[in-house]
């Protein structure tokens, strides 16, 4: 058996070292190995498109269009401080490789593939911060033109923060119900704070889970879409309450000062 060890992409043994290598084993890393980098290549981010879409961007935010463009920003701002990082990785390694590259010397060598490997992979993560910032780019568009959302500022998140702090209460209610039968403190404290008398809430989110079962036990296919427009309509219904408490404590339903807001510029005669 020749004591020649395959040189793979990311890593080579000198020929003295054969005898205490599996042949066969490097071998068949020397002839996978590239079909490998090229498999990773195609998984250089932490998600997937549908994750991030369908995940990530209602993460504690439910379906509030206005809570989703802002996880939006976050997640975008993220990523722009990887390849912040990640820029100088890239240049740091490059100027090492050109320092390496005239040497000739068997550790000179090895560092060299070393770098090239690592200058690859800081590459391939590079690559799917963009895809992920082009993937946000486009749930950013999608959203705007699905909720009719030209531009928006901080005001307009304000203006939308009660009904969505209103319908999140009854998401949970209807969580609690559904996973252990009882309203936990944590949701009846939350729903107070916005308005909503807790066992109002606790009857309406009730009735919704009777009223589901009844038809599901005469095999309608239901949708998770129902249970999300239920929740649009407990929003609806009593979002306004949010601003009984408000009064109650501040004397007044709006409380919100637009001084302290990045406000979007005014068009003149407004």
């Amino acid at each position: 058996m020749s004591n020649i060890v395959a040189k793979p992409v990311t890593f080579s043994l000198p020929l003295e070292s054969g005898e205490n290598i599996n042949q066969v084993a490097a071998n068949r890393v020397a002839e996978k190995l590239p079909e490998i980098d090229k498999a990773t290549r195609a998984f250089d981010r932490n998600n997937s498109q549908t994750t991030l879409n369908m995940m990530t961007i209602t993460m504690l935010n439910g379906h509030s269009p206005y809570r989703m463009l802002r996880q939006i920003t976050a997640e975008v701002e993220k990523r722009k401080m990887a390849l912040s990082e990640a820029q100088v990785t890239h240049a740091e390694l490059r100027m090492e490789i050109i320092d390496l590259e005239p040497l000739d010397d068997a550790v000179s060598e090895a560092k060299l593939r070393h770098k090239r490997h690592s200058l690859v992979n800081i590459e391939n993560k590079i690559n799917g911060s963009i895809k992920d910032i082009a993937t946000m780019i486009d749930a950013y568009e999608n959203i705007k033109e699905n909720f009719d959302i030209d531009e928006w500022d901080e005001e307009a998140f304000e203006s939308e923060e009660k009904r969505h702090h209103v319908r999140r209460g009854f998401e949970l209610m209807y969580r609690n119900l559904m996973d252990g039968g009882r309203a936990s403190t944590a949701t009846i404290e939350y729903m107070q704070q916005f308005g909503v008398h807790p066992q109002l809430a606790l009857t309406e989110v009730s009735g919704y889970i009777k009223h589901t079962a009844d038809r599901i036990s005469k095999k309608e296919m239901l949708h998770s879409n129902d249970l999300e427009e239920f929740l649009d309509q407990m929003a609806d219904k009593y979002f306004a309450n949010a601003d009984k408490t408000a009064e109650r404590i501040f004397g007044k339903s709006d409380f919100l000062n637009p001084e302290y807001m990045n406000l979007l510029p005014k068009e003149d005669g407004q």
